[in-house]
């Protein structure tokens, strides 16, 4: 039962993501993927979409959207918020990816050739109006939160959650969903968009336990 339970979370946590992220104002057009879209990662709590190599290859650069925390409110009801551009968690996830994937270099708008990385971090804070101001978390919209009822027995296992697209038109290149689980080890250099995917953002990002400093 346990993998299909994974599975289910993997797939609440997309949908959830692709939901908040058609709401946005800018031309992105992520649809929610079939079942059969996703596959095993590297680990039992790991699920990627995994786009092919042909698909991935054009593109030469990344361009960082502002982190997502995923939380729960009070009244149990869960939120999804994006943080403003310039806050600590956006420059430290700007830094550990010129040292970790320095063949990809980070573009500062929309162009050809340039895939936009969408992330969405579970904060582990507690509510997300009580996180110290130095995360800077922007104001919601009605379109962004709250989630649905009914679903935190799925998202209480989310650990991140991140998506691929082209950065111009919208178009779905690839994404992934990591559950909570024992820590993996993490490569010492990416190479590639493959591992953009696989990655282990809470790892790589120092996130939660013990959580990130700000500065």
């Amino acid at each position: 039962m346990k993998p299909f339970f994974n599975f289910g979370c993997a797939l609440v946590a997309w949908g959830e993501l692709c939901r908040v992220a058609r709401t946005r104002n800018y031309p992105g057009r992520l649809d929610p993927l079939p079942p059969q879209a996703f596959c095993q990662g590297r680990h039992n709590h790991q699920f990627v979409y995994a786009s092919s190599a042909q698909l991935l290859k054009p593109y030469q650069a990344i361009l960082l959207e502002p982190l997502w925390l995923l939380d729960q409110r009070q009244d149990g009801r869960w939120q999804l918020v994006a943080t403003a551009l310039g806050n600590s968690l956006n420059l430290r996830l700007q830094a550990l990816l010129r040292a970790w994937m320095p063949a990809i270099p980070q573009a500062e708008e929309a162009g050809p050739q340039v895939a936009r990385l969408r992330l969405a971090l579970r904060s582990f804070q507690g509510e997300i109006g009580s996180l110290p101001p130095s995360l800077s978390v922007a104001r919601q919209t009605d379109g962004q939160s709250p989630l649905v009822r009914g679903i935190s027995p799925y998202l209480e296992q989310i650990s991140s959650i991140v998506q691929l697209e082209d950065a111009r038109d919208g178009r779905l290149l690839g994404g992934g969903v990591n559950l909570q689980g024992p820590q993996a080890e993490q490569g010492r250099s990416g190479q590639g968009w493959q591992d953009l995917l696989a990655c282990n953002w809470q790892q790589i990002l120092q996130f939660g336990h013990p959580p990130l400093a700000a500065g």
